[in-house]
């Protein structure tokens, strides 16, 4: 599969815990690269339930700066390192989301070195950073793994960007979290799979204590709601549509699945689970030991 386009869904969460869903991460294979966008709450854990390790990966792309998406950085180093990762880290994201892990990092620079010196592991070079701001273009160094980086709307947190991906004539188009907007309306067009972010506003009533209708009107503001999504997709001439970072993340997904249907969208569709596989170009879904033909 390394020279084919593949998608790993890690964690289809958001910040409210959940036992079903891990913090957004997600997980892209083609020719020879592994790229893992965010590193949401458990994305250690989730890479190795998924057959993968944080040691292999080529590098790290973080979409903007919410806590939900870059939660478990440093968790991630240190794991990886034990995996016996012997290789700096390359991290890619927007300035805010960079001065947030740099702070992670240089937080525990006492407990790495002490880590460094006492448990006298073969190598520490996988415990280095090389930390670079994302902006709008192609993303260097993957060979023939093309990453486009895109700005999005997810105001008020900016810069905030969504990625367009190919190889071997396959695509797909990952939203980032996002209102509606130009960008990814023009990046979708004709992808082979759209990747995109959903507030199922349906599933968010006010709750006394909790969250207030000006809560839920701010929040849904700046996602897109299944039936945003499902214009995107028809428009798009997508050619699968693929939801995730479910909000919330214990929504009733049959339902959320009849709402994308009832609002025109009538390809195939896959409501995102952790741990789900998808070979872009054969169009092979693979979960819980089944393999299906989309």
């Amino acid at each position: 599969m390394a020279s084919d386009l593949a998608f790993t869904f890690l964690g289809t969460g958001a910040p409210p815990v959940s036992l079903r869903r891990a913090g957004p991460s997600h997980l892209v294979e083609g020719a020879g690269r592994k790229v893992l966008i965010d590193c949401g709450s458990g994305v250690s854990q989730r890479l190795v339930a998924a057959g993968h390790r944080g040691a292999d990966i080529d590098l790290l792309i973080v979409t903007h700066e919410h806590s939900d998406h870059l939660v478990d950085f440093y968790q991630l180093v240190v794991s990886s390192w034990h995996q016996g990762r012997a290789r700096p880290w390359r991290v890619l994201a927007p300035a805010p989301a960079l001065a947030n892990m740099r702070t992670q990092y240089e937080g525990f620079a006492r407990e790495r070195a002490l880590r460094i010196a006492f448990e006298k592991r073969p190598d520490a070079t996988g415990l280095d950073v090389e930390f670079e701001e994302l902006g709008e273009g192609i993303v260097s160094g993957l060979g023939e793994l093309a990453i486009d980086a895109f700005l999005v709307d997810h105001r008020p947190v900016e810069p905030a960007f969504g990625l367009t991906i190919s190889l071997a004539g396959s695509s797909l188009v990952f939203s980032g979290d996002t209102r509606l907007t130009p960008s990814l309306e023009r990046a979708a067009q004709n992808c082979d799979l759209l990747v995109c972010e959903v507030f199922i506003d349906n599933e968010m009533p006010v709750v006394a204590g909790i969250r207030s209708a000006e809560t839920v009107a701010a929040v849904q503001a700046y996602h897109m709601t299944p039936a945003v999504v499902a214009k995107l997709a028809i428009h798009a001439g997508a050619g699968m549509l693929a939801l995730t970072h479910l909000v919330p993340p214990g929504a009733d997904t049959s339902r959320l699945a009849r709402e994308i249907r009832t609002a025109g969208y009538a390809g195939p569709l896959i409501v995102g689970e952790d741990l789900m596989a998808l070979d872009v170009g054969e169009r092979l879904l693979r979960w819980n030991g089944a393999t299906i033909g989309i």
